[in-house]
Formats: C-alpha cells, structure tokens, sequence
C-alpha cells in the first residue's frame, strides 16, 4: 500500500470518527423523543419498543412555554445582532486604517474579551446596580459587550484588506469619511458582516447560562433555550419530553444553518482571496 493511500485511509478515518461525534448525539436526542416516559428514563441508542410518534411533541409545545420562549429568543437575538454589528463594523473601520500605539492598545483590549469571559454572577451584580437586571435591555447590553469582541477581529482583518486606493479617490471627489464608510467599505463587507451575523444569532440563541443570571427567575421573559430548564424542573423524570423539547429548539438553528451555508463559507474564504 502506497504512503499516499495511507494518508488518505487516516483522513476518512478522522472524518468519519468527527461525524459520529456529531451523529451521536444527534441520534440520541431525536430516537429518544419517540419514546415513552419508562423506555427514556435511561436514554440510550436504541429504536423505541413504543413509538410515540407525535404525543411527546404535543405535550411540550403545549405546556413547555415555547411559543413565548420562542419570540423572547427572537427578539433578543435580533436587538443584540444589530448591536453587536454597528459596534463591530465601526470599530474595525478604525482599527483596520489607523494603527497608532493607543489604537493597538484599545484593539487589544478588546481581544482580552475573546480570551476571558465574563463570569455570569459579576455580571448579574453589575446590571443589578444598573438596574438591568431581569430585563431584556439587561440581555441585550451584555451580549453587545461580551460578544463584539471576535467580529472586530475579523472585519478589522477584512478592511486592512482592502486598497487604501478606494478611499482616496473618495476623499479627492469630496466624500466625507462617513459616505466612504457607508458606500464604499460596508459594501466590500457584506461576507465578512453575514459570517458574523451568522455567528451572533448562533451564540446568542443557544446561550443557556447568562440568561438564566440576567433574566433571574423572570420565565414570562425566558428564551427558548430556558425553557428547557423550566420543562426540566417540572418533568424532571420525563426524558422523552426533554429530549423532544431539546428538538425543537434546535430547530431554528438547523434550518438557519442550511440556509447561510454558502454565506459563512463566502465570508471565511472572502479575506484570503482578497489578500
């Protein structure tokens, strides 16, 4: 057997052993929400010796609280989205033309926020004092700071790509730094912002652990990703409901997934291609 052939014998190798990591799981949440109360009480692999094909999904949106789970989580997900984009494309614009010393600083502080989250009881007591705290503002701030960090790192790589030259030829026909950043550099950015926009909505719809601080105890203002927890603390026996509700709330994220493929694809490829 030829060395080339063994390389690639090891690659499909690691490939399908990362697929199963995936599938896994996967194939445990949703063969388990087909089954009944007793057979889910230990989750496992198996097929169900009881199919409950639609009374477990019946249940849960109809007690889980999804629906309002589900437009709290929309809600939130596009307020700090729109946040998070205006920061980062402003920012990166400064950090990708201007490198003085106190600009590296800044822009290094920033990727601190990459490195060190923010543990979630500082930041429940801070926006306690802030009097944030229970409220969707609360959430909104908190993901506008904690998550701006990796988008200006990536736009502000983005835009040192791009020629100086465009914005001169701007500057000599009289346009202002604003109109050469609304017309001429968010344009070029269109990739690079839906990776990034991609990326928010993910981390901020699946985030479990800051809204259950921020929100604290509020559940008429729970996310779709709480409600399991709230599901869980009333049924907690009751696995096949879990992992059913489990399958609804990753739903929205499969089908935003399949659709921006081409997108996050477009927007990590874009940056090498132009440099």
């Amino acid at each position: 057997m030829s060395h080339q052939r063994k390389v690639t014998i090891i690659k499909y190798i690691v490939i399908i052993l990362l697929a199963l990591l995936i599938i896994i799981p996967f194939w445990t949440m949703i063969i388990n929400s087909f089954k009944s109360a007793a057979e889910a009480r230990i989750p496992n692999m198996k097929l169900p010796e009881q199919w409950q094909i639609l009374e477990n999904y019946r249940t849960v949106f109809q007690r889980g609280q999804l629906q309002r789970g589900f437009l709290n989580s929309l809600f939130i997900t596009i307020l700090s989205s729109i946040l998070i984009l205006v920061i980062s494309t402003t920012a990166a614009y400064v950090f990708g033309r201007r490198r003085t010393k106190y600009i590296r600083v800044i822009f290094f502080i920033f990727l601190l926020g990459i490195i060190v989250p923010p543990s979630p009881l500082i930041v429940a007591i801070f926006l306690k004092y802030m009097h944030l705290l229970g409220t969707y503002a609360g959430m909104v701030f908190f993901y506008g700071g904690i998550l701006v960090s990796l988008p200006i790192f990536l736009l502000s790589g983005f835009i040192s790509t791009i020629p100086r030259e465009l914005e001169e030829s701007a500057v000599i026909d009289g346009a202002s730094t604003l109109r050469i950043f609304v017309h001429i550099i968010l344009p070029l950015l269109k990739p690079a912002i839906a990776t990034c926009f991609i990326w928010i909505v993910l981390r901020v719809w699946n985030d479990f652990i800051y809204p259950l601080y921020i929100l604290a105890g509020k559940t008429g203002k729970y996310t779709m990703v709480l409600s399991l927890y709230v599901y869980n603390s009333k049924y907690a026996a009751q696995w096949n409901l879990i992992f059913a509700n489990m399958v609804f709330i990753s739903l929205p994220v499969l089908i935003a997934f399949l659709f921006a493929q081409r997108q996050i694809v477009e927007g990590l490829t874009a940056g090498a291609i132009k440099g």
